[in-house]
């Protein structure tokens, strides 16, 4: 399996673990309502990093961008990965399309 795919199956993986923390989180009392979506973010990109960290995955690497320490295209990737599947379809979508038009 390509990183690529794998960076998607991370996503579709964190999208799953979020939708059952959906129901934890709503039934929190001392949650306040404005709260929520915020508190679900957090625990998505969270687990977007983690899961990136655990694979050693780097996304920056992937389109051809070096840093100089590693653990930020990780953290970036877990970041990508945190948002969905669809934010790194177009993550990666948008950077291959950028590839493409530079001589």
């Amino acid at each position: 399996m390509d990183a690529l795919s794998i960076v998607v199956l991370l996503a579709v993986v964190v999208e799953k673990i979020v939708d059952l923390f959906k129901t934890v989180v709503s039934t929190i009392p001392f949650l306040p309502d404005k709260i929520r979506p915020f508190t679900l973010e957090l625990i998505s990109l969270g687990i977007g990093i983690l899961l990136a960290y655990e694979t050693q995955i780097d996304a920056l690497s992937l389109i051809g961008i070096q840093t100089k320490n590693g653990y930020v295209g990780v953290i970036i990737t877990g970041l990508v990965v945190g948002k969905g599947a669809n934010f790194a379809h177009d993550f990666f979508h948008l950077f291959n399309a950028k590839q493409r038009k530079v001589p």
